[in-house]
């Protein structure tokens, strides 16, 4: 439930601007690897096995670093509590054609085709996400951090064929 309410009024902040999101730049590569390393054993409980993959080590993402660390934050946690047993989540920074792409693409449980645009509503949960816990508000808060720092997002996935979860910053 404290969960839920944190989640709410978080959320409720960055819609009503009391947030800053986009206030400089944060060097990307330090903040994915500590949330990785923090979450390690969580997933290892789950039977879920996280990588980290960076192509530049020196790319800039255009918001803080608290902002950045909820992006994921949010975007491995929803691969570690969805994904399930066996799965593996990858964690990935990259430049695509002048753009910047922060990924979490696993090859677990995945979501139906139809899911995958609406996982970024709030309190949407897919049918394997509405047997757990969660709030339902992880991936629109991740939605709204990014387009407020002059970025999108996007979500690919199917059953059974995991789900690729794209913030994209850039052309």
């Amino acid at each position: 439930m404290t969960e839920l309410v944190d989640d709410i009024l978080f959320l409720s902040e960055l819609e009503q601007g009391r947030e800053v999101v986009a206030l400089g730049e944060t060097e990307a590569a330090p903040v994915l690897r500590a949330a990785i390393d923090e979450r390690l054993e969580r997933a290892e409980n789950a039977g879920v096995t996280l990588k980290l993959r960076i192509d530049d080590e020196t790319l800039l993402l255009p918001l803080r670093r608290r902002m950045l660390r909820t992006i994921v934050d949010n975007l491995l946690e929803n691969a570690v509590r969805y994904a399930g047993e066996g799965a593996t989540c990858t964690l990935s920074l990259g430049s695509e054609d002048g753009a910047t792409v922060l990924a979490a693409s696993d090859n677990g449980a995945g979501v139906p085709e139809g899911d995958a645009p609406r996982l970024f509503e709030r309190f949407f949960r897919s049918d394997r996400a509405r047997t757990t816990r969660g709030s339902g508000l992880g991936l629109a808060i991740v939605k709204h951090v990014v387009e407020t720092a002059g970025g999108h997002v996007e979500a690919r996935g199917a059953k059974g064929r995991g789900l690729d979860v794209r913030c994209v910053w850039g052309p």
